[in-house]
């Protein structure tokens, strides 16, 4: 990855997370998280250390999804217990109460989308390497070269709409820079991508990287072999 972390187009949140992740505390998921200065919207961007050990958690801020950077995380609701490993994610959606364990310390990056409504609550686990299907191609007009084949799986949805995460790959493309009205956080699964914003910055991202395009942002997309990618996105609906 070439790019600073201070570029205020595209962030290495990685890099972020090991620089900057709170002190491992009693409330990993609420006081004890460190909120990052990244423009995303009505969404917080934070990262979190935990301890070796157990406790236990009521998600009432917002839908929140968790990506484990380091160590495994057990999440349990009621019978239900799932199992997050280094480089897995899950949403917890608001509402949700919940136990955790950890064996081992844990390092966490998490978006949270803080106008989510009251719902049923749940944790959604988003299987990295679960069946895909066809989607939306990047517009023609913005396209360099061929039309790429997409595909994705779309694991949670905000009542709004607006707060979507899941999976998605694509073959190669190249496309010019567009705004990014929205502000997309993305793990690499496979491949290498290049972004170049309006001011000339440049960074390239590869398979295990993990990053953020800000709301506002203007940037391009060049990839020249498959990327594949877990994705936490803020799409405002107007």
């Amino acid at each position: 990855m070439t790019s600073s972390t201070e570029c205020p187009s595209f962030l290495n949140l990685g890099v972020m997370a090991e620089q900057l992740a709170a002190a491992a505390g009693p409330d990993p998921f609420g006081t004890g998280a460190r909120i990052l200065p990244v423009r995303a919207g009505p969404c917080e961007i934070f990262t979190t250390s935990i301890a070796a050990g157990s406790g236990e958690h009521v998600e009432d801020r917002g839908d929140t999804w968790i990506f484990a950077s380091r160590g495994a995380l057990t999440l349990v609701t009621g019978s239900h217990e799932a199992v997050i490993e280094p480089g897995s994610s899950a949403v917890i959606a608001k509402g949700t109460a919940f136990r955790w364990r950890a064996a081992q310390p844990v390092t966490l990056i998490g978006m949270r989308y803080l106008e989510a409504v009251d719902g049923d609550g749940g944790i959604s686990v988003i299987d990295n390497a679960a069946p895909l299907s066809p989607s939306n191609p990047p517009a023609d007009d913005v396209l360099i070269g061929e039309r790429p084949a997409c595909r994705s799986n779309n694991v949670f949805r905000s009542a709004s709409g607006e707060f979507l995460c899941g999976t998605w790959d694509s073959t190669p493309y190249q496309r010019v820079p567009i705004f990014f009205r929205h502000s997309e956080l993305m793990h690499l699964l496979e491949g290498e991508v290049s972004f170049t914003d309006e001011a000339g910055r440049t960074g390239t991202f590869r398979k295990g990287d993990t990053l953020i395009i800000e709301q506002g942002a203007r940037c391009s997309w060049a990839s020249f072999v498959p990327v594949a990618k877990i994705y936490a996105l803020y799409k405002p609906a107007q």
